[in-house]
């Protein structure tokens, strides 16, 4: 008897998982799709960067969670929804999209240059998506408090979005720039529209009140967390300007 409820118990929990896997038949998840990459996965936050090649088109796939994405240049893109007519999207360089979960689409790339862009999957449920300073969220107005504010030396930052749990903004950093954080600041995380830039953007915790860093840290896919307990910074040593998305969790 104990031999057959625990086999029932192990199918019950294999059948609960394959269905939390994929919920819409025949889609894949999409960070699991060809053209999507993963980059960046934790309990919050799943980084992809996504490139479909012109007159390419994408598997169909599923976005459970609510998710936003940035565009990476000027870019055209049909968007097939499963049980919807398609639609194309426009967008421009930089321009931040704020789009609820749970469907399954196709995306077909009709233009001569690559589409691409950062996705980002928002893990927790989120509530209440309003405009900041992008027209991120269909049909909302913009409540912008100023497009462009300066947020630390020679860092300026651009309130995108934010929904009840989290912000989402657009910083730039000048060359020479550098954005310091506290322990108390609560949790971030960054991610770099270019991962190449990892390379010269330095990110270190540093307990030392910015004399010597205890430790660099990685970029991982692009996407660095500060480390939980401690100070920390990032500075740019391109050359040039750099832009990198912040996300920050909102305290509870």
């Amino acid at each position: 008897m104990r031999r057959t409820f625990v086999g029932v118990a192990m199918a019950l929990c294999l059948a609960a998982s394959a269905v939390q896997a994929q919920t819409i038949a025949g889609a894949v998840l999409a960070k699991k799709e060809p053209h999507h990459h993963l980059a960046f996965e934790d309990s919050t936050l799943v980084v992809l960067r996504v490139e479909v090649p012109s007159r390419d088109t994408t598997l169909l796939h599923e976005h459970g969670p609510d998710y936003f994405w940035i565009a990476l240049g000027q870019s055209e893109v049909v968007n097939a929804r499963l049980g919807s007519p398609a639609a194309t999207i426009r967008s421009e360089d930089g321009s931040v999209h704020y789009t609820v979960g749970k469907f399954a689409h196709v995306a077909r790339n009709p233009g001569d240059r690559p589409f691409r862009n950062i996705t980002v999957e928002l893990v927790k449920p989120q509530t209440n998506p309003r405009n900041l300073c992008e027209e991120a969220v269909g049909g909302q107005p913009l409540l912008c408090p100023s497009a462009r504010k300066p947020r630390d030396l020679g860092v300026t930052e651009k309130p995108a979005f934010e929904t009840d749990q989290l912000r989402v903004s657009v910083l730039t950093f000048e060359r020479g720039g550098q954005l310091v954080g506290a322990e108390a600041d609560g949790n971030r995380w960054y991610i770099l529209l270019n991962p190449a830039d990892g390379a010269a953007m330095n990110a270190v915790r540093d307990d030392s009140g910015g004399a010597t860093p205890i430790r660099r840290t990685e970029w991982r896919g692009g996407t660095w967390r500060p480390p939980a307990g401690h100070n920390w910074r990032i500075s740019n040593g391109t050359g040039r300007e750099v832009q990198v998305l912040e996300v920050t969790e909102k305290r509870r």
